[in-house]
């Protein structure tokens, strides 16, 4: 928690003209203040870019296509962060507050499971002694397939120069349904590999089979791109 929290004050924004980052305020920096880096620092920072753009290539989140006529094209930014492991991790996020309701987006709400509920289930788990296994998704908004015909600006530092922009294809960080995109993806993947929704939590999901005469449970509580999976055995 404390590595995402806010920390920046008056004396850090004030290295924004330095030669160096600030670890503590690394969120706020654009693309344009990697030039201030060492050559060093830059070639890291940009492999990092290069590794987020081959994500988006590799879910085909998005085609080339020449800019359309009298269709709003939203911008997009990268967004830095430094793991406590000290990998430099580079994300594109769209700028979804530009998009326009009735045309880039519709619907928008997601559900998530009650904590309550994980409270429930994690103390059955105790009682029970269940396993328990935690996941993340890596990359998880990539994975929601948009309904909506969305154009996006080619991205800062990587742009042909051709008049081009993106045709999105998948949902990307930050867009307005990006949330329920991802969500309508993973209950059909949970739906797949026999996982049922109960209806009173919308993110727990059961999956009941039967292996010879014994019967077993394992189930599911995801809560937007982090799950975990309880049960006996």
């Amino acid at each position: 928690m404390l590595s995402k929290a806010d920390l920046e004050t008056p004396r850090e924004r004030a290295l924004l003209t330095s030669d160096t980052f600030n670890p503590l305020n690394i969120r706020s920096r654009t693309y344009r203040d990697l030039l201030k880096l060492s050559r060093l620092e830059q070639k890291q920072w940009n492999e990092a870019c290069l590794q987020e753009l081959e994500a988006l290539k590799k879910r085909e989140v998005f085609i080339t296509v020449n800019r359309p006529k009298n269709r709003k094209v939203i911008k997009n930014q990268w967004v830095f962060d430094i793991k406590s492991d000290g990998r430099k991790k580079a994300r594109l996020v769209a700028k979804g507050f530009s998009q326009v309701e009735g045309i880039d987006y519709k619907e928008i709400f997601s559900p998530v499971v009650r904590f309550e509920t994980v409270r429930l289930l994690l103390a059955l788990a105790a009682l029970e002694k269940w396993y328990i296994v935690a996941i993340d998704v890596k990359n998880a908004f990539l994975y929601g397939i948009l309904e909506e015909e969305i154009y996006m600006e080619e991205l800062e530092g990587f742009k042909t120069g051709k008049d081009k922009v993106w045709l999105l294809k998948r949902a990307l960080y930050s867009l307005k349904q990006a949330s329920l995109s991802w969500w309508k993806e993973m209950e059909k993947s949970m739906r797949r590999i026999g996982f049922k929704r109960i209806q009173s939590d919308a993110g727990v999901f059961i999956h009941i089979f039967k292996n010879g005469n014994l019967t077993r449970t394992v189930i599911a509580v995801v809560y937007v791109d982090d799950a975990l999976f309880l049960g006996s055995d």
